[in-house]
This record gives structure tokens, C-alpha cells and sequence, in this order.
């Protein structure tokens, strides 16, 4: 566990500003997601924050595991 942990560190030393704004953004999709299911306000929409939050997200994980790999 204590790898993983200084793995992303040292991954997000070098996030760009892109980078640290997909982390924005799954954040807050992630955030929505989970109160969208509390309040009936966003539910005509939940498919966009789906959309949003999975996309954002799939780009996070390629730039954590596999764009610095190579």
C-alpha cells in the first residue's frame, strides 16, 4: 500500500495544470454522482454526469498508470 502511495505522489509532481483539472473534474462529477442520487434536482441529466465523471476518470487512470510507463 505504502508503494502505491509514493507511486501516485510522484505521479502527481508532474500534473500539468490539464492533468489537475481532469482530477477537478472526477471529483466533482464523483460529487454530484453521490448527491444526485439524494435529491431528484439533477436526475433528468444523470446521464451527462455519468458521462463526465467516466470519461475524466478513464483519463485519470492513463495518466497515473499508463502514460509515464512507456
Amino acid at each position: 500500500m505504502a508503494g502505491l502511495i509514493k507511486k501516485l505522489m510522484d505521479k502527481a509532481r508532474n500534473f500539468s495544470v490539464l492533468d489537475f483539472a481532469t482530477l477537478k473534474t472526477v471529483l466533482l462529477s464523483a460529487g454530484i454522482l453521490i448527491g444526485t442520487y439524494l435529491s431528484s434536482f439533477i436526475m433528468p441529466v444523470i446521464w451527462l454526469v455519468w458521462a463526465v465523471f467516466a470519461l475524466s476518470y478513464s483519463y485519470l487512470i492513463y495518466i497515473c498508470f499508463i502514460r509515464g510507463e512507456k
